[in-house]
């Protein structure tokens, strides 16, 4: 017989489940480090000194913070902020002057000045009559960021014997003039709040390891 006509096509079948996810690419290769700027190793050759601080901030909110400040200024009329003086004509004491300073980045004439400073006196390193005989730790132009993008500027100077200074401590200092006159200490100190820019009692600690100039005279 005839043949019969096609019949209505039937609805589209249920999409079938998706296929797995191919597996990614493998991770390209790093970039190579970029070079350090002109100068970098030459400013950061003599050591660092870390800084720690620990209080509250000038509108109330508990604070930490942390950096290293590793640059020297290079500049000869400059160089007295990173050198050492020994006096030894007493028989029974030798006296050490330490004056360290230390940029928390490349120093400049325009810009750039943030800078921890140390002056220290000391008789006598490394016998049983070793004293510390008195300084002060100088912190200029130095911002406290926090994670809430405020921030709150300290510029502050505390002497040891001096206002508002306690708990005062050095430990494990070392001086080795045989290697190129290389001092290490770590040191700890409160200030008061009336003290120091934040309004309120400030913790200063941190490490000291770095390598100081010694200037030959005629």
């Amino acid at each position: 017989g005839p043949q019969g006509e096609q019949g209505i096509q039937g609805p589209q079948g249920e999409q079938g489940p998706q296929g797995e996810a191919g597996q990614d690419g493998a991770d390209g290769q790093d970039g190579q480090d970029g070079q350090d700027g002109q100068g970098f190793d030459e400013m950061t050759q003599y050591g660092s000194i870390t800084l720690n601080l620990s209080g509250t901030r000038p509108d109330g909110e508990a604070f930490e913070d942390s950096n290293i400040f590793k640059f020297t200024a290079l500049q000869a009329d400059e160089l007295v902020l990173n050198s050492i003086s020994i006096d030894d004509t007493d028989p029974d004491n030798t006296l050490y002057g330490f004056i360290v300073q230390r940029f928390l980045t490349a120093p400049d004439d325009a810009s750039n000045n943030s800078n921890i400073y140390f002056e220290l006196g000391f008789t006598n390193i490394g016998e049983s009559s070793e004293e510390f005989l008195g300084g002060l730790v100088d912190i200029n132009d130095y911002a406290v960021i926090g994670a809430d993008n405020k921030f709150f500027e300290i510029n502050d100077l505390y002497s040891n014997p001096g206002l508002g200074v306690s708990d005062f401590e050095f430990t494990d200092l070392v001086f080795d003039a045989a290697d190129n006159n290389h001092l290490s200490f770590s040191f700890s100190f409160m200030v008061t709040a009336a003290e120091n820019d934040t309004g309120h009692e400030l913790t200063v600690s941190g490490d000291v390891d770095v390598y100081l100039l010694e200037e030959i005279t005629p």
